[in-house]
């Protein structure tokens, strides 16, 4: 069965405490691309203002007298800054043995790697009867060009492209998203930018636990008592005689 992995770093070893684990705001990613679609250009933005006017009442000022009012450099930091209060993002990946992610998101294989069961109830997509609420599990679309916000009347609005459309430079991630709206975290700490969101993901999901070739032996030890006690697979990571490739025991 392939497993959904968390590449997490020694300082987030917490987690086998308290099962809380950070939804990251775009933001706060490390790709500056992240939920930034193409910005539309003046032209386009003030043709559809004035095809929506051509459409309305002539009920006092028309809406193309306000256009120069609309500024869409702010539109758009507006619309940015609104996906940042309002959701996280969980990045997983379907690759255990990628030699990158563990020297980026362990730092320098001294953290470990946590391999999720797919088919846990967790990762199941939900929605509160309010539609307040809500978390979709979503595979990363990698593309080499950036999604395009519909300018023309009735073409098919965005959905979740925005937040799972990436560079064909992080195709080597094999990512996943688990995306939720913020108003669902178990637990909120204050801090600037912007707040850290932790979600609760229950242990029961786990299925195994790599560990990093330079992981600290004390943590090391305490994370293979923790398999222990859980009953979940338990790996030492190792650098492979032949390739340029992580192996595991």
């Amino acid at each position: 069965m392939k497993l959904y992995y968390k590449y997490l770093p020694i300082e987030r070893q917490s987690y086998f405490k308290d099962e809380l684990i950070r939804y990251t705001q775009p933001i706060d990613l490390n790709d500056p691309f992240e939920c930034l679609p193409e910005k539309p250009t003046e032209k386009e933005f003030n043709e559809v203002v004035e095809k929506i006017s051509g459409l309305l009442p002539k009920m006092g000022s028309p809406l193309s007298d306000k256009a120069g009012k609309l500024n869409l450099k702010e539109i758009y930091r507006n619309a940015y800054k609104n996906v940042n209060n309002d959701i996280g993002i969980l990045s997983l990946t379907k690759n255990w043995n990628n030699t990158l992610m563990w020297a980026h998101y362990t730092i320098s294989h001294k953290g470990f790697c946590i391999g999720f069961d797919p088919n846990d109830n967790y990762f199941k997509n939900y929605l509160s009867s309010d539609k307040e609420k809500s978390k979709t599990v979503k595979d990363v679309i990698y593309s080499d060009k950036r999604v395009k916000i519909p300018m023309e009347l009735g073409q098919k609005r965005l959905e979740f492209e925005p937040y799972i459309t990436k560079s064909k430079d992080w195709e080597y991630e094999e990512e996943v998203r688990v995306i939720a709206t913020l108003n669902l975290s178990d637990k909120k700490i204050e801090q600037k930018p912007v707040d850290i969101h932790l979600f609760k993901l229950p242990h029961r999901a786990i299925k195994e636990i790599i560990v990093g070739v330079n992981i600290n032996e004390k943590v090391e030890d305490l994370i293979k008592k923790f398999c222990i006690e859980k009953g979940i697979k338990f790996f030492k990571s190792k650098i492979s005689d032949k390739y340029f490739d992580m192996e595991r025991a």
